[in-house]
């Protein structure tokens, strides 16, 4: 297994259900009792959100995470987590945006260099998969056009016949 391999292991890996309820728990009870949540209580529930292996928790953690952003708090885990929550729901475009984002602030950085050359062999993957789908798509239709009109030239000769 190489380094990538096990960052995409890591990357794809889930967290277990019972640190989201944990995360969840500390974020509501901050809700309730102070006037904000700590941005280190929200981002330890959005980091949770982020692994979870739901989409719309995955979505929630992102929107959690661009709420950290636009607070004016632009540290470089919440940049790098969105670009693993828009990794994990295969939106590419703009995961590799985070991930430049990261490189702009952290010139080097190996994490954010890793994800990007990860994206973009699954954008390169998931197009080939995509043309190899389509070509079949379309190998299928021109063969059952093919038996259509031989069974539609089979009837013809048959009616000619009579």
């Amino acid at each position: 297994m190489t380094q990538l391999d096990d960052i995409i292991e890591d990357l794809d890996a889930p967290v277990d259900e019972r640190d989201i309820i944990e995360h969840e728990r500390l974020y509501n009870e901050e809700l309730q009792s102070k006037p904000v949540v700590s941005s280190q209580t929200q981002f330890g529930y959005a980091y949770v959100l982020v692994k979870s292996p739901y989409d719309n928790d995955i979505r929630k953690g992102i929107r959690l995470l661009e709420e950290l952003c636009q607070s004016g708090v632009d540290q470089r885990d919440f940049v790098y987590y969105l670009a693993v929550g828009h990794y994990r729901l295969h939106n590419y475009t703009p995961a590799m945006k985070f991930c430049q984002r990261v490189l702009e602030m952290e010139p080097g950085n190996q994490q954010a260099t890793q994800l990007l050359e990860i994206i973009k062999k699954k954008r390169k993957k998931d197009a080939m998969i995509g043309a190899a789908v389509l070509g079949g798509g379309a190998v299928a239709l021109t063969g059952g056009l093919l038996v259509a009109g031989a069974v539609l030239a089979a009837g013809i000769a048959a009616v000619k016949r009579r």
